[in-house]
């Protein structure tokens, strides 16, 4: 396969988690709360798509599988439906680390599959994909508490 269909089936595969991820922020939004317990499915989902890609660097694989996570645990913080308090953060969080706990053991094992990096970078990959995330909940622990998003009539 050329470097340039690579590339291509690369990009539709991250689309394609992008996707899969808004899908799920309009979830949350339209029929609170499946947007949060469908999240450890996104986060597996998405991390393994991102596996999936032809010869991308370990390092841009933690990098992605982060992007994803990030992207939809602040999603769900900022515009998923009903009012957002202490029990509700407590959820997110549990069902965040539901999804984490796989995932992470999904792009260990792509991470140290791949031959094109030395050990020290596969290594690394791994340790900035757990940084980026502890960033991340330190950050964001509290985004969204207090907001109160409509609750539509039509999904009691």
């Amino acid at each position: 396969m050329g470097k340039s269909r690579q590339s291509k089936d690369n990009a539709l595969l991250l689309i394609l988690a992008l996707l899969v991820v808004i899908a799920n922020g309009f979830i949350g939004h339209f029929f609170a709360p499946n947007g949060i317990m469908l999240t450890p499915i996104v986060l597996i989902l998405t991390t393994g798509i991102v596996c999936l890609t032809d010869n991308m660097h370990p390092i841009l694989i933690s990098i992605f599988s982060y992007f994803y996570v990030a992207l939809n645990d602040i999603l769900l913080k900022l515009y998923a439906g009903g009012s957002h308090d202490e029990e509700g953060l407590a959820w997110m969080a549990m069902f965040l680390l539901f999804g984490l706990v796989p995932s992470f053991i999904i792009l260990v094992a792509t991470v140290f599959r791949t031959k094109q990096a030395i050990l020290a970078v596969r290594l690394l990959a791994v340790v900035l994909f757990i940084a980026l995330v502890a960033i991340h909940l330190s950050v964001f622990e509290r985004l969204g508490l207090g907001q109160q998003i409509y609750w539509y009539e039509w999904n009691n």
